[in-house]
């Protein structure tokens, strides 16, 4: 924690210390109020209230939140160097009461580069973080991750390819916080996309996204390698040294995960489409495609503004990650340090960093990935078949209607023996659960007393054993001050 605190304060500092133009210019910030109350039928909130929210949400049925944000955007330090900063506060009683700073960042722009630090809300890889159901790497379903990135500020064309061969990416350096099985886990990041066809209404483009949680401090009180050359280690995903743990030592260090990444982008007079699929990465096996068909796949479209339709946009997902390498086999003469097992495949999941690919009791990826109570138990539901539809519709007086429909079958996880069992969970799956989800939400800009506000009206139902039945209903109002 200290060498957080020291990081981001340096990075204040230097930011303070930039030269500045004489003809600098700076934006008001944008500040508004917000205010929320949600009301279920259950103890449990409607998936589609509170997933993919930036952790904002409880999970726990009604609640009531308030929210204060202010941004400043395009502040220009000099003709080649700007600003740009915000907050996001929260506060919600309740049985998981919060305080705090959903986001608080600040960022640099210069020459096509970003500097930002603190937290902020982003995703990756590609794929729709509106409509979709979410990505496999990071979705918008957890609270930020507090993190240093620096990387390319937007597609970036290499030279002498004439806009042909573009790159984008970025790396990250993080920190996950005490509330783990591991405490004071380390994040690193590292995101990078190419993308083929400059001018041509086709594109296409590929990629792959590292995401990795090392570093921290045991239950029994023992540091796990946190040196600058552990870090390197982690970098490039090979093993650690001498005083890395046993299992890191003759695989790799930490818990290494990420996305490959794949799509085309088709821009024509009547509509703009996008098409995407994300494999997951758990093992070194999976970067050899050995499970192709555990994968997120999608399709976007947008219609074209002059065709004046009401439905603005939709948004089909499949997702499938039942296989993972097959069922569990001996394993009969390998390394059974690492693992008794074949198919080393548990999505989400590690032995050592039990919490998993879950940040303050939400998962970091695809919110149908659902992560147990205990933080040394990691997901529960990471074998899915899941179908998902969103559309998202123009309506007279600027009023937006946003619907989403998600259907999953779900298998529970494969018995793993470095992971305790959930014992209240396990049970459910004989041999699946069925779960629907629906959503349908309106906003509505109205102006009082020359005061610009927004009405929010969200209508969740769900259906089936794994999250319950419940309906429920949020009512919002946003004021731009």
């Amino acid at each position: 924690m200290y060498l957080k605190s020291t990081v981001i304060t340096l990075f204040l500092a230097c930011t303070l210390l930039l030269p500045v133009s004489s003809t600098a210019q700076f934006s008001t910030p944008e500040i508004s109020l917000e205010t929320y109350g949600i009301i279920s039928s259950s103890g449990t909130t409607p998936f589609w209230l509170h997933s993919n929210r930036h952790g904002m949400f409880s999970s726990e049925g009604s609640q009531f939140l308030t929210r204060i944000q202010a941004h400043s955007s395009d502040n220009q330090l000099t003709n080649n160097l700007s600003l740009n900063y915000g907050a996001d506060f929260i506060a919600r009683p309740g049985s998981q009461s919060t305080a705090n700073f959903n986001q608080g960042y600040i960022r640099l722009d210069a020459y096509g580069l970003f500097l930002q630090a603190g937290r902020f809300h982003n995703t990756s890889p590609i794929h729709d973080e509106e409509l979709g159901m979410g990505s496999l790497g990071v979705s918008g379903n957890a609270p930020p991750i507090p993190q240093i990135r620096a990387g390319l500020a937007d597609w970036t064309s290499l030279p002498f390819t004439r806009d042909f061969i573009q790159i984008k990416g970025h790396i990250a350096h993080g920190w996950l916080g005490s509330e783990r099985y591991v405490e004071n886990v380390l994040y690193h990041e590292k995101v990078g996309h190419a993308r083929f066809g400059g001018d041509f209404p086709l594109n296409l483009y590929g990629g792959i996204a590292q995401y990795v949680l090392w570093g921290g401090t045991e239950p029994s009180g023992r540091q796990r390698p946190s040196s600058f050359t552990d870090f390197l280690r982690v970098a490039v995903a090979v093993s650690g040294n001498e005083d890395a743990p046993g299992e890191d030592r003759v695989y790799v260090i930490g818990n290494q995960l990420g996305t490959w990444d794949f799509g085309f982008f088709l821009e024509l007079d009547a509509f703009d489409m996008k098409v995407y699929r994300q494999f997951p990465l758990e093992t070194k096996d999976n970067l050899k495609l050995k499970s192709p068909q555990d994968a997120l796949t999608g399709i976007s479209i947008e219609p074209a503004d002059k065709l004046n339709l009401p439905i603005r946009k939709l948004t089909y997902e499949f997702l499938y990650t039942k296989y993972q390498d097959g069922p569990r086999r001996e394993n009969i003469g390998g390394n059974l340090e690492r693992d008794r097992f074949r198919g080393n495949e548990n999505y989400y999941n590690h032995g050592s960093y039990r919490t998993g690919w879950v940040y303050n009791n939400s998962t970091i990826g695809n919110p149908l990935f659902v992560p147990s109570s205990g933080t040394n138990i990691g997901v529960f539901n990471n074998r899915i078949v899941a179908h998902h539809l969103g559309m998202e519709f123009s309506l007279p007086q600027n009023i937006r209607l946003t619907t989403k429909a998600t259907f999953s079958r779900n298998y529970g996880k494969r018995w793993d023996n470095r992971i305790p069992e959930d014992t209240e969970k396990a049970p459910l799956f004989d041999p699946s659960i069925d779960q629907w989800s629906i959503f349908a939400g309106v906003k509505m800009p109205v102006s009082w007393s020359g005061q610009q506000l927004i009405l929010a009206g969200d209508l969740g139902l769900d259906n089936g054993f794994l999250i319950g039945d419940q309906v429920g209903l949020l009512v919002g109002l946003r004021w731009f001050l």
